[in-house]
């Protein structure tokens, strides 16, 4: 019989007679032993139902048997009375399904609530986090196009959406603000500073200390160059910073070059809207003119001079001295033959206004004065923790590649970014960058161009007594120089004057006057310079006391209404002359003081001057002020002397 054939009636039949009443249905191989199959409760307890998942196996003792016309199987189902599944099974199931049930309900309200915590905050329950920042003119627009990127992408800061507002200021005020009264229109104080180059930040922290920045680093850069004529550019050929004061003053420099018509260079120093360009030229000019080994501040009489030569203009913006350039019928005829400038502001003006075969820019060989654009995060008491976290986010947001990128396309110099065509800069390869020392010599220079050229009127009595000082150079020579540096930069109304003293005497060397006016046949100015470059250094003692008593009252007798009347005394002490002592030098002073009338006696005082208590006294009676110096090599010299002779 085959395996799907079915079995014999007969050997059912006689299966049937031995067993209960069944209905079976096959359902897969039967072991033969019925007692251990599992079975299911379906219909009385006197029946039960089989089923089998097979088919009909062969008819033998584990054989299925046909049942009226269907086949039966081994595994029978249990009467009603039986259970084939035990309560704790299903007990199990169901704690398994409660369990599962509360894994997900858990892990829904806790999605639940994250994510009304982090719509919370996307919504700014807590309002806005104001942060200001203060950027150069010259790259405030991509700098605020980048704010409003941020500011939309920006992870919130204590439950406050951050939003980075972005005012545009030149370095002077935002120095000038930050040290005294900050300007109302340029809103909050700042907790970024993006100046145009770390000069800026240098006279930050001379100002306010070094404890006034938390951080800084350069962002894009881009070097100082000069704005020319493309005539000029060819002219000046291997020039260098160096020789710009020479090119400046003689009035037929150019002509020399091969320029027939141009007279001297005419070139302009922005001190506004420029990118700190002039302050890195200045360093640039002192560190080329400085003596082989000197710092870059024993170059400063030729930043004066450089300074001394500037055209006059409506006003000291580069903007005013471009148009002034570009404007003129004749290259030669203009009042400003070449301005210091940044490659990226030329390169903003050739985009924005047709200047094809009018400009072009020079870039003197030699180290790169080189504006850096540092950003700044600034520390103080106006800044909460939260403000000085998100300007240092969004310090480390501009800092990437596709962010930067945008400042390439700007004009700015991105290391790996390809800089945009431009038919006026070529963005040619650049020499390494200038460097000129630390903070306190940076600081210095600027101060040359910074200290206000006023009308003062000045009596400076010298001290030809002065020792050298350590490494050579003698005091004296030094004073000089720095003498000579500032008397250059004074404007033509300023009335200036001349006496020395040694151990012996005092003396009148020119008689002070405005330095329009002529002496014997010379300009004032020249005639100052003469006689300090012919000054020497003597030994012994010095009578600065008795010749103070005869210049304060030269200086009272001659003062003049509406300008700021002073005397410079510099020396290194001590007095000699014994005919006139402390005190009673003090008791003349006070006794010739004029309130209506005020003469201040200003004192620079070198050393460990035992006359130091009475210069101190004398400052003060006149309202006038002491600076004491361990060192005529020191940058504080060139400061001191620009202050005080103004």
């Amino acid at each position: 019989m085959g395996r799907h054939s079915l079995p014999d009636p007969d050997e059912s039949s006689e299966r049937r007679q031995d067993e209960p009443q069944t209905e079976r249905f096959g359902f897969g191989t039967d072991s033969g032993d019925e007692s251990d199959a599992p079975t299911s409760d379906f219909g009385d307890d006197e029946s039960t139902t089989r089923f089998s998942v097979g088919g009909p196996g062969p008819s033998t003792g584990s054989q299925r048997a046909w049942d009226n016309g269907e086949w039966t199987g081994t595994h029978r189902a249990v009467t009603p009375g039986r259970r084939g599944v035990s309560v704790s099974i299903i007990a199990a199931l169901v704690t398994v399904v409660v369990v599962v049930a509360v894994v997900i309900l858990w892990r829904f309200i806790g999605d639940s609530l994250s994510s009304r915590s982090d719509a919370a905050a996307a919504r700014c329950v807590d309002g806005e986090l104001a942060v200001a920042l203060v950027a150069d003119p010259a790259i405030a627009e991509p700098i605020t196009a980048l704010a409003e990127q941020y500011n939309q992408t920006a992870d919130p800061v204590g439950d406050r959406c951050v939003k980075v507002g972005v005012t545009a200021a030149d370095s002077d005020r935002v120095v000038n603000g930050l040290k005294d009264s900050w300007p109302a229109d340029l809103g909050e104080r700042p907790a970024l500073w993006i100046p145009a180059s770390s000069v800026s930040e240098a006279r930050l922290e001379a100002a306010k200390g070094p404890e006034s920045v938390s951080d800084s680093r350069s962002l894009v850069s881009s070097p100082v160059v000069l704005a020319v004529a493309p005539e000029l550019k060819d002219a000046l050929g291997d020039q260098n910073w160096g020789t710009l004061p020479e090119l400046q003053t003689d009035p037929a420099s150019l002509d020399n070059l091969g320029l027939p018509g141009w007279g001297g260079l005419r070139l302009a120093l922005p001190l506004g809207g420029d990118s700190d360009a002039s302050y890195l030229a200045a360093e640039a000019v002192a560190s080329a003119s400085a003596p082989s080994g000197e710092p870059a501040n024993a170059g400063l009489g030729a930043v004066s001079t450089l300074m001394a030569g500037v055209p006059e203009l409506p006003d000291a913006g580069a903007d005013t001295a471009i148009d002034a350039l570009l404007d003129a019928q004749e290259p030669a005829d203009a009042p400003v033959h070449a301005v210091v400038t940044t490659e990226q502001r030329v390169f903003q003006r050739a985009t924005s206004s047709e200047v094809g075969g009018r400009l072009t820019t020079w870039l003197p060989p030699g180290p790169t004065a080189m504006a850096d654009f540092p950003t700044v995060l600034l520390s103080g008491d106006w800044l909460s923790q939260e403000q000085v976290t998100a300007a240092s986010e969004f310090a480390r947001f501009l800092r990437k590649p596709e962010h930067l990128g945008e400042l390439a396309k700007a004009g700015f110099r991105v290391e790996g970014a390809e800089p945009p065509a431009n038919d006026v800069v070529d963005f040619a390869a650049l020499p390494a960058p200038l460097d000129v020392g630390d903070n306190e010599v940076r600081t210095t220079i600027a101060d040359t161009l910074t200290a206000p050229a006023e009308s003062p009127t000045v009596t400076v009595m010298l001290d030809q007594s002065m020792p050298a000082d350590e490494g050579g150079a003698t005091r004296l020579a030094n004073v000089i120089d720095a003498l000579k540096a500032r008397i250059q930069v004074l404007p033509p109304d300023a009335g200036v004057g001349l006496w020395t003293f040694d151990g012996v005497a005092g003396r009148s060397e020119v008689a002070g006057g405005p330095l329009s006016e002529p002496v014997n046949g010379t300009p004032r100015k020249d005639a100052l310079i003469g006689e300090l470059d012919g000054q020497t250094a003597s030994a012994g003692g010095a009578v600065s006391f008795t010749t103070l008593r005869l210049v304060y009252g030269d200086a009272t007798s001659k003062f003049r209404e509406g300008q700021k009347n002073s005397v410079l005394v510099i020396t290194t002490g001590p007095h000699t002359d014994q005919s006139l002592g402390a005190a009673g030098l003090q008791d003349y002073i006070r006794g010739a003081f004029r309130a209506d009338r005020p003469v201040a006696v200003n004192v620079i005082d070198f050393g460990d001057d035992s006359d130091r208590a009475t210069w101190e006294s004398v400052a003060q009676i006149t309202g006038g002020s002491y600076q004491n110096l361990d060192s005529s090599a020191s940058p504080e010299l060139a400061a001191a002397i620009a202050k005080m002779l103004s």
